[in-house]
């Protein structure tokens, strides 16, 4: 599974000023991927983003929960005589568990209020070759290469910008019924594509960021602050591309809700009238989440009845 945070920052400054003089004609590009458990006892740092991932699915009301993830993190800085662009693109890779709340009469029931958390506390990991750095606020680039300027900026108003968090996919919390939804009865999607399915004939598929009459325009987010850095006017801009997700689930899968939550009954036969093989399959759930941006990750998860 893969949740991805994308965002761009864009600092503005006079030509001549002190951010300027410190950041014009700087070029940097960090890139590093992290692995671990909720067990971990290496000192990167990722036992605590996992337990900070948990806390927000338990704020999402959802059950599911992380023992293990990855997170790769690219950030890409540009300084110029009068602006500065920073693009953070944070790709966090967990493995699911408890998503399958019961198996009843009607079928496997699913939940799905993972789909839309946001990680509003700081993420502090020990990458190689730079050290701590946090990795879900965009302020936590220039901590790590430039503290001073890091510094001038997190005490002033630009601060409201450059702590909001990178791991935020509310957007994703859209009722079920505004997704866009296609039933596969014969598997061709995930066929063509390469999916494992465990041997399913029918998929179900759920997306999000195509925008019609019926879903609505999605469009990027943007927040602008304004602050004086050592006597300069200093406006810091950043933008988050509109929302791209998918989610398919092996099987017929209805969703609904119930009292706010939303989630879905899955059956591995069809409704009447639907042309699909018979006879039964280990349910397995693909879910596709590609945060906040146009290319969708893929990946897949594996029916755990915990």
């Amino acid at each position: 599974m893969s949740y991805i945070g994308v965002k761009t920052v864009t600092i503005r400054y006079p030509e001549g000023s002190s951010l300027a003089q410190e950041l014009n004609g700087k070029n940097e590009r960090i890139q590093f991927e992290l692995n671990g458990t909720t067990s971990s006892q290496d000192e990167s740092g990722m036992s605590e983003v996992i337990s900070a991932v948990n806390r927000a699915f338990i704020a999402a009301q959802s059950p599911v929960q992380v023992e293990q993830a990855a997170i790769i993190y690219t950030a890409v800085l540009r300084g110029g005589p009068q602006s500065t662009l920073i693009s953070y693109r944070v790709d966090l890779q967990p493995t699911l568990e408890r998503y399958l709340i019961t198996t009843d009469s009607s079928g496997d029931i699913i939940d799905l209020e993972w789909r839309g958390i946001v990680v509003q506390e700081p993420l502090v990991v020990t990458a190689p070759d730079i050290g701590r750095i946090n990795i879900n606020y965009p302020i936590g680039l220039l901590e790590a290469l430039y503290p001073s300027i890091a510094e001038k900026l997190a005490n002033s108003p630009a601060s409201t910008v450059l702590e909001d968090p990178i791991l935020n996919f509310d957007d994703f919390n859209a009722p079920m019924g505004s997704w866009h939804r296609l039933f596969d009865p014969v598997g061709t999607y995930g066929t063509s594509v390469g999916l494992d399915t465990g041997g399913a004939k029918a998929l179900s598929v759920y997306s999000l960021g195509e925008s019609s009459l019926r879903e609505g325009a999605h469009t990027e987010t943007e927040k602008d602050a304004d602050a004086t850095i050592d006597g300069a006017q200093v406006n810091v801009h950043s933008t988050t591309p509109p929302p791209s997700g998918q989610i398919t689930i092996a099987g017929y899968a209805n969703h609904q809700e119930n009292e706010g939550a939303e989630f879905a009954i899955v059956t591995a036969e069809a409704p009447a009238g639907a042309q699909t093989s018979t006879g039964g399959f280990p349910i397995q759930v693909l879910l596709v989440l590609g945060g906040m941006m146009g290319a969708v990750a893929i990946f897949v998860l594996l029916k755990a009845r915990k």
